[in-house]
């Protein structure tokens, strides 16, 4: 029966990191955008220029949510169905 809690308090945790904390760290972290803009200014190579703008303006994309968000879908089958399943157990 704690599986179900342990599996409940596991998901929170995950999602909390993937949707509050990782990107509040992201926004927290960014580089300067002058010091950036200098280094920038000296990089010749577009491809190396298109990759720099990217860390500068690239924003966080959830973990969880890749692959159409299967992880998701996986563990509100897995608590839905425990739950479901509670009176079975009685």
């Amino acid at each position: 029966m704690k599986w179900r809690w342990t599996a409940l308090i596991v998901y929170l945790i995950i999602c909390s990191f993937d949707f509050i904390i990782v990107p509040t760290w992201i926004g927290l972290h960014r580089p300067n955008m002058l010091a950036f803009i200098e280094i920038l200014n000296t990089v010749d190579d577009p491809k190396i220029q298109f990759e720099l703008m990217h860390k500068l303006t690239g924003q966080h994309s959830p973990f969880t949510l890749s692959g159409g968000g299967l992880f998701h879908l996986a563990f509100g089958a897995l608590l839905t169905g425990s739950s479901l399943g509670l009176n079975k157990n009685k």
